[in-house]
């Protein structure tokens, strides 16, 4: 294999990896500049169709030859589309042009010099346009006696596919859930659906598409001598020299000056060097006076040493320019030799999920979806969870469509979609005007950098309220419109952690006699007041959080306001008229074996606009672990959590919690058997005005492997020492032994008991069963069957039967 094509497949390779470093775009400059390495390409590609390109003296890059060009023309048109094509075909004198060639070296002619066999990508792409793969399918049924249940018995069936459609993968999604409750003897259910874009999927698919269709694999060789090429390009140019020296000189000069210069020294010399061979050469008779000065006009007319001296002085210039070039190959070389040594191994770079994106936006012919979704992060529709960050959409269920997208440092993140938030049936008298909690809403968020890494992004949120509408409960709502701008920045502090600030300002605008009933009003109203009762309106929040290193130490530090009237309904967890801060420590020592933390987390909610009146909630915890042996580890805590009610008046505690943990892990042997156990003991002091108890809490969890077997045996045990019954006092046990009869049938068998004073108490055993019937059908039984031992007025919360049937297929590995 030749040194240039050698050459060639680097020079490819690079093309591949995208430009994120200021030495990959050192190294592309030097492709667009280096007259060196461009004539390793074009002979690289000329050679590859066994026909020689045509001579090219007086310039420093060949050209291609017309089979080559005819050839490169189709790549062209199948990869990039026939407009391409026509520019290419109209510019062709730029091949002529070694200022214009510079431009394509690292563009299309690496591609088309690493075509398998002149296939095309297309024709692959066409092949596996459509497909399907189904993943899963699985059902289930269940039966619960429990008087107080409220789905008693009922069936889920789940679905799991994937269809590509024009080469793009989208997962699909389904849940279904049906059954009877004592209120309602008919069938009733309810179904999840998700269609989702799969991108590590695609980009799969595309890299088998890139590897079908171009040899990548021989841009992995480490042995490229990019000297030998310069060397060979330096000998070549040495060669036109000479031959421009034979029309200016007599035959005795020209000899001369033929043998005055070598490819060697040509690398290794400098200008003053190469000016002293000059001046030594006896044949030629130059003075240093002579080689000052520029080429003038009227060569015939001057005497014969004139002729010697203008033709020393374009020699001069000549050898001057080429090593100019010479020395950018040379920095190539060095380029190249860095590149490797930083980063190790090539293989692991073309694994890269940016730079395969890069080689398949260069390399396939892409329509705009297809363009447009490697830059896509996810692309959701259904039901389905968006999450952006702190002040815009964050956490939110709802039914409708989002997208993100990141591309070169820039983010952007669409979504539309209706949400309903359950649990307010039973205050719905008294707030479902106000906070209805079903909203349609628009959102979008975008700026520079990813979500999860250092970033500026401003977001925007607009909903409006519906009415929600259940079965048999129908919540008539106040038409309202709510719109939300935040604004999010996250900074990388480096070894030292990040930081990261946000403030969001929200507005609500009201549907009455002033704005009309239309929707579009109200939303240009509230957009436009934004500003209006600011402090009342707006949340803000910063938070740090890093890693010490050299003190192996770990902190975090936080702090939110939010204004009594903030509303934000695409974050169903944010909080307002509230201010939060706290503090989390982790230190380690002795390699990591030791931890102590302390964790302080304090929320201040007002719940009265106009008074002082609201909660005060205090938590500290103080954690510690110790690593005794590498199987053996114990752990403690101590906490108290407070929950004070205020007013101007009075400051009263409402709830209060001390409590003190130890617990133990232990693996290993013990008398030749394999054992685990894990050993909690606890006290903790519970007030709830006005009960205020003292708990003690034992719990052990042990589980032996005897042969084939595994016993495993769980206690717990809580008792109220002041007997103020807050929890009751309450022992468990469970027992389990697991075993195989036959082949394919995995049994677990177990007694059960339960005993909460005065309340329950219950016997029983439980059973499941798993098995393989086919390659791809496995079934699961479960069984939980328990007798009364307490007849009291409870005994309804707990039944007597629990059952639970499961098949799962597998229609596709």
């Amino acid at each position: 294999m030749s040194n240039s094509l050698k050459t060639f497949y680097l020079l490819f390779f690079i093309s591949l990896l995208p430009v994120v470093s200021m030495a990959q775009r050192a190294y592309n400059t030097l492709l667009r500049t280096n007259p060196a390495l461009q004539t390793a390409l074009i002979d690289s590609l000329n050679s590859k169709v066994k026909l020689t390109g045509k001579g090219n003296p007086g310039k420093l890059a060949p050209v291609l030859n017309d089979t080559a060009r005819q050839l490169f023309y189709r790549h062209v048109n199948s990869v990039y589309g026939p407009r391409q094509l026509q520019q290419l075909s109209r510019s062709y004198q730029m091949f002529g042009d070694t200022a214009k060639i510079s431009s394509y070296v690292a563009g299309k002619l690496r591609g088309f010099y690493a075509l398998r066999n002149e296939s095309e990508a297309s024709a692959f792409m066409k092949a596996g346009a459509y497909d399907n793969h189904f993943k899963l399918l699985s059902g289930s049924a269940f039966y619960d006696n429990t008087p107080g249940a409220v789905v008693k018995s009922g069936i889920g069936v789940q679905l799991e596919d994937m269809v590509v459609v024009g080469n793009i993968p989208v997962n699909i999604v389904y849940n279904s859930l049906a059954g009877t409750s004592p209120f309602d003897k008919a069938l009733m259910g309810q179904q999840l659906k998700k269609f989702s874009f799969d991108k590590d999927a695609y980009l799969e698919r595309m890299n088998g598409y890139l590897n079908k269709t171009y040899d990548l694999k021989k841009y992995f060789l480490g042995d490229i001598d990019v000297a030998t090429a310069v060397k060979s390009f330096a000998s070549k140019q040495l060669t036109d020299i000479q031959d421009e020296m034979k029309a200016m000189a007599d035959p005795l000069q020209a000899t001369a000056f033929n043998n005055l210069t070598t490819p060697e020294q040509l690398i290794f010399l400098d200008s003053s060097q190469i000016r002293q061979l000059l001046l030594n050469d006896k044949t030629l008779q130059l003075t240093d006076e002579d080689l000052k000065g520029t080429i003038t006009a009227g060569m015939d007319s001057v005497s014969a040493h004139g002729k010697t001296v203008m033709a020393a002085r374009h020699y001069l210039s000549r050898i001057e320019t080429l090593k100019t070039s010479v020395a950018q190959g040379l920095q190539a070389r060095e380029t190249l030799s860095a590149e490797h040594k930083a980063t190790g191994d090539i293989r692991q770079r073309l694994n890269d999920p940016e730079a395969q994106k890069r080689s398949i936006k260069e390399l396939l012919p892409l329509n705009f979806l297809q363009r447009l979704l490697l830059q896509a992060k996810s692309l959701n529709v259904g039901n389905i969870a968006a999450n952006g960050s702190k002040g815009g959409v964050q956490d939110l269920f709802m039914s409708g469509v989002q997208g993100s997208f990141l591309n070169k440092g820039s983010f952007l993140m669409l979504g539309l979609g209706t949400t309903r938030q359950g649990g307010d049936i039973r205050d719905q008298n008294f707030s479902s005007s106000l906070d209805p909690g079903a909203y349609s809403m628009q959102f979008l968020q975008m700026g520079k950098g990813d979500i999860n890494e250092a970033h500026s992004h401003v977001a925007l949120m607009n909903a409006n309220t519906k009415n929600k509408d259940y079965r048999q409960f129908s919540a008539s709502s106040l038409k309202r419109n709510i719109f939300v701008g935040a604004f999010s920045e996250k900074i990388d502090l480096g070894e030292y952690g990040s930081i990261t600030a946000d403030i969001s300002k929200s507005n609500n605008e009201f549907n009455n006699a002033a704005t009309g009933n239309s929707y579009a009003l109200s939303s240009k109203t509230a957009a436009f007041t934004l500003l209006n009762d600011f402090w009342q309106t707006v949340s803000a929040g910063l938070d740090y959080s890093g890693e010490w290193k050299a003190q192996r130490m770990s902190q975090r530090v936080y702090l939110n306001y939010s204004g009594l009237a903030y509303t934000n309904p695409g974050s169903p967890g944010g909080s307002r008229g509230t201010v939060r801060y706290g503090l989390n420590v982790k230190r380690y020592w002795n390699k990591r074996k030791v931890m102590v933390g302390f964790r302080t987390d304090m929320q201040d909610m007002n719940t009265s606009a106009v008074a002082s009146s609201g909660w005060r909630n205090r938590q500290y915890t103080l954690d510690t672990r110790i690593k005794v042996k590498k199987n053996f580890s114990l752990s403690a805590r101590m906490g108290q959590s407070t929950m004070k009610s205020t007013s101007e008046r009075l400051l009263e505690t409402g709830y209060l919690s001390r409590q003190i943990n130890v617990s133990s892990q232990l693996s290993g042997k013990l008398f030749s058997r394999m054992q685990n156990n894990s050993l909690s003991f606890g006290l903790q002091q519970m007030d709830i005005l006005p009960m205020k108890s003292l708990l003690v809490n034992l719990n052990v969890n042990h589980s032996v492997v005897i042969n084939s077997h595994v016993l495993t045996v769980s206690l717990f045990y809580n008792k109220d020492v002041k007997d103020q019954a807050l929890y009751g006092n309450l022992f468990t046990a469970e027992t389990g032994w697991s075993y195989q009869l036959g082949k394919i049938w995995s049994c677990t068998s177990g007694i059960n008991y339960l005993d909460n004073k005065n309340v329950v108490r219950q016997i029983g055993v439980r059973q499941t069963v798993s098995a393989a019937l086919l390659e791809r059908l496995q079934v699961n039984l479960y069984a939980d069957c328990r007798k009364q031992l307490l007849n009291t007025p409870q005994n309804y919360l707990f039944g007597n039967i629990s059952t639970q049937l499961a098949l799962n297929y597998q229609l596709n590995r």
